[in-house]
């Protein structure tokens, strides 16, 4: 049985993440660690192309630790860089920028040799509805810079948040996929 669903403000967000996709260096794809393959938004991947990503799998601390790794080592085997994290306790935060800054190491040292001043990594946080996507903003920053809640749909536009010196977050709404399958 298929299911097609795909309201307005879901579109709007398919083409606000493809808009926006050429201002960012890399992608983060935030999944529940609980149902990896559930929330993962297989959209997602059409959109972002080519484009460096990063796979942090949420809420680490409610799934199970085994069955965890053995996705963690599934999306490493498929080129992935993944990483656990705790958006409500911070665990994995310092690891995913650190990650961040390895992923773009190969462009900063590209702008150094051409002279550029050094700009900051700047990424977008992707994912579907009530994932946790802002509150994983807010633990990255170390403030409440993006609004959270308790349903889907808080975020309802792009928001730039400046985390330092270097690192830049771009906060988007969550997508959903047009047709679910059985």
């Amino acid at each position: 049985m298929n299911i097609q669903w795909f309201p307005g403000h879901m579109n709007k967000t398919r083409r606000l993440l493809a808009e926006n996709l050429k201002m960012v260096d890399v992608v983060i794809e935030l999944l529940d660690a609980r149902i990896p393959v559930s929330s993962k938004n297989p959209e997602i991947d059409n959109i972002v192309k080519n484009k460096p990503k990063i796979i942090v799998l949420n809420k680490c601390d409610l799934a199970d630790k085994e069955i965890s790794d053995n996705w963690k080592k599934w999306y490493n085997s498929k080129g992935y860089t993944s990483i656990f994290v705790n958006s409500i306790n911070g665990t994995g935060i310092k690891q995913l920028k650190n990650k961040m800054r390895d992923v773009m190491k190969e462009r900063i040292e590209k702008d150094r040799q051409r002279g550029r001043i050094f700009r900051p990594v700047k990424a977008m946080i992707v994912g579907i509805p009530n994932v946790g996507k802002s509150s994983l903003i807010n633990k990255i920053a170390g403030r409440g810079s993006a609004v959270t809640g308790d349903k889907p749909g808080v975020t309802r536009g792009k928001q730039w948040i400046n985390v330092n010196d270097e690192i830049q977050l771009l906060d988007t709404p969550g997508i959903l996929w047009p047709k679910f399958e059985d």
